[in-house]
């Protein structure tokens, strides 16, 4: 940083605690309260739900807060990211809600701080024209690709449950994102059930079609009404002891994500900030434009959110992946995120320092 650099930012800050002790700030009770961690370490994925970091990066709000500098990671698989906020070398982790579910009733010591976006949406079973499905039996026809044990297997058992079909005669195959998009283009699987960008790929790749999404089914008996089979959110996750030692780190970063957040769900931003991601990862801006209705930008906890965390609990005791489940109120912390916000919390996590 040279000495201009330096200045301005200076500046900035001043400025902004002068704003906030005139009480024109808002959040002004976390913008006086410097971070104990000013060099932060987050993981970063390339997908919609870190638009928000991206616009907070691009206007300097991490800056505002009180950080030096934010280094953004990226790991090619969610269980590389959860060892490295374990072992320091991230802070704060922005993973789906199963992963620290699990993490937590194994008994390893993370906790979730708050709600990166809603993405009940985001998942699609996408299958290929020529598999002929038209009706939820019809699944039984076709080789499905998606990561078993991740939130699209969940996604699959809840489409399972929801349409009474034999779970035997489902063929689920385990592949990760690219393979099982290669393997649909080849016809060695007929569908995938995945997160975006992925489906939006398969759709413009090869003959294809939705036949339902976390949300809503498209198959011809009941198509455009609403079934609920997803229960995907963003989270974010922080070590309990980070938690513990930095109490003024997660507020500031909360209060930066709260702000990017509101920003980014204004519809009036839209154009910026799809164009920003856009440039930032190196995509091209009408897929995420196209794909910009799918993400909530809120980070509020409520009943909603600990619903679908319990729903996720409960999805883990029955695959077996943990022997009894807690209920999300015990590794969710609640008090950094009012600090910055009461009405962001809407309903309490029992977790504290």
């Amino acid at each position: 940083m040279n000495k201009s650099q330096h200045r301005e930012k200076t500046m900035r800050r001043t400025v902004i605690s002068v704003l906030a002790a005139l009480g024109t700030v808002a959040g002004a009770a976390t913008a006086m309260a410097e971070p104990e961690t000013k060099d932060l370490k987050i993981s970063f994925g390339i997908d919609l739900p870190f638009a928000p970091h991206v616009i907070a990066l691009e206007k300097g709000w991490f800056e505002e807060a009180g950080f030096d500098s934010v280094e953004p990671k990226t790991f090619t698989a969610g269980a590389l990211a959860g060892e490295a906020l374990l072992a320091g070398e991230i802070h704060i982790w922005q993973p789906s809600n199963i992963p620290p579910t699990s993490m937590a009733h194994n008994a390893i010591p993370v906790v979730l701080i708050g709600n990166g976006s809603t993405l009940t949406g985001l998942e699609k079973l996408v299958v290929r024209n020529d598999a002929n499905v038209n009706k939820p039996e019809d699944l039984y026809n076709i080789k499905i690709g998606l990561l078993i044990g991740s939130s699209s297997g969940m996604m699959l058992d809840n489409i399972i449950k929801a349409y009474d079909l034999d779970r035997d005669r489902i063929q689920a195959v385990n592949l990760a994102p690219p393979e099982a998009l290669a393997s649909m283009a080849a016809n060695e699987i007929q569908g995938l059930l995945i997160w975006e960008p992925w489906p939006y790929r398969a759709l413009q790749e090869i003959d294809s079609k939705v036949v339902h999404t976390g949300l809503k089914s498209f198959f011809d008996d009941n198509k455009d009404e609403t079934v609920q089979v997803a229960n995907l959110r963003s989270v974010f996750v922080a070590a309990q002891d980070f938690a513990r030692d930095n109490p003024e780190t997660i507020k500031a970063y909360l209060d930066v994500m709260a702000r990017a957040h509101a920003y980014a769900a204004d519809p009036a931003n839209k154009d910026e900030v799809v164009a920003a991601f856009a440039a930032f990862q190196d995509q091209p801006a009408k897929m995420s434009d196209d794909l910009y209705e799918n993400y909530v930008y809120d980070l509020t906890i409520d009943d909603a959110f600990l619903a679908d965390v319990n729903a996720v609990v409960d999805y883990l005791v029955s695959v077996g992946r943990i022997d009894s489940g807690m209920d999300a109120t015990e590794f969710v912390y609640t008090d950094a995120l009012k600090a910055v916000d009461p009405d962001l919390v809407k309903a309490e996590g029992a977790w504290k320092p």
